[in-house]
C-alpha cells in the first residue's frame, strides 16, 4: 500500500510542478514585464506618440499619450497571454489517460504563442503610424531586430526538439531554448512580458517529461505474480 501511494505521488508531482511553473511565469509577466513593455511601446516604438517638427514645445521630439491611454495595450496583451495560459493549464491538468510525451510536446508548441504575440503586436505598434511621425525613420529595426533574431532561433530550437522521441534530447532542446529566451530579455527588456510566459510553459513541458518513463514499462519492470504482505 505504501509503495502504491508513493507511485501515485510521483505521478502527480510533475503535474503540480508544471502548474506552478505556468503560474510563476504569468505572474512575472504581468507584475514585472508590464513596466518594461510600456517603456518599449512608448519610448522606443513611439506608439500613440506624435513627432513635433516645429513649435515651442521641444521641436524634434515626441509627444506621447499619458499612461492611462496605454491601459488598452496592457489589457489586450495580457488578455491574450491569459488565454494562452488557460490552454497550457488545461494540458497540464489532464489526467493519466493523456500521454506525458504528448503533453510535453503540446506544451512546447504552446510556448511559441506568446513569442508570436509579442512579435506581431510590436510590429503593429510600429506600422500603425499617424501622419505626423518623423519622416524616413524605422522604429522597429533598432529596438527589435536583434531580439527578434534570438527569439526566432529559440522557436526553431523548440520545434526541432519536439521532433525527437527521446525525452532527454527534448529536454536538452528545451533548455537551450530557455537560455536563448533569457538572452533575449537582456537584449530587449521589453520582451520580458512574453518571455516570462514562454519560459513558464517550457518549464512545464520539462516537468511533464518526467511522466514519460513511468508510462512505458519494459518487460523486465512488470510485476511478477508473487504477492507480498503489507
Amino acid at each position: 500500500m505504501a509503495w502504491a501511494g508513493r507511485r501515485e505521488q510521483d505521478a502527480v508531482s510533475p503535474r503540480g510542478s508544471a502548474i506552478l511553473g505556468l503560474s510563476v511565469g504569468f505572474v512575472v509577466s504581468v507584475f514585472v514585464g508590464s513596466g518594461f513593455l510600456l517603456s518599449l511601446v512608448r519610448d522606443e516604438l513611439h506608439f500613440q506618440c506624435s513627432f513635433l517638427r516645429m513649435g515651442s514645445d521641444d521641436p524634434g521630439s515626441f509627444y506621447c499619450a499619458d499612461g492611462i491611454s496605454y491601459i488598452g495595450v496592457g489589457v489586450g496583451t495580457f488578455g491574450v497571454y491569459g488565454v494562452i495560459l488557460l490552454f497550457a493549464l488545461g494540458i497540464a491538468s489532464a489526467g493519466r489517460t493523456t500521454a506525458g510525451m504528448l503533453q510535453s510536446r503540446l506544451m512546447a508548441g504552446i510556448s511559441i504563442l506568446p513569442i508570436a504575440m509579442f512579435s506581431w503586436s510590436t510590429w503593429y505598434a510600429t506600422s500603425a503610424r499617424s501622419s505626423d511621425q518623423a519622416p524616413g525613420v524605422n522604429y522597429w529595426v533598432q529596438p527589435l531586430l536583434p531580439v527578434t533574431v534570438v527569439l526566432v532561433t529559440a522557436v526553431i530550437v523548440v520545434l526541432a526538439a519536439v521532433l525527437f522521441s527521446r525525452p532527454g534530447v527534448r529536454t536538452a532542446g528545451f533548455r537551450v531554448a530557455m537560455a536563448l529566451l533569457v538572452a533575449a530579455v537582456f537584449i530587449q527588456p521589453g520582451s520580458l512580458s512574453a518571455v516570462a510566459v514562454a519560459l513558464g510553459i517550457l518549464a512545464a513541458a520539462m516537468f511533464l517529461e518526467r511522466r514519460v518513463p513511468k508510462e512505458i514499462e519494459s518487460p523486465g519492470s512488470r510485476p511478477s505474480g508473487r504477492t507480498f504482505r503489507t
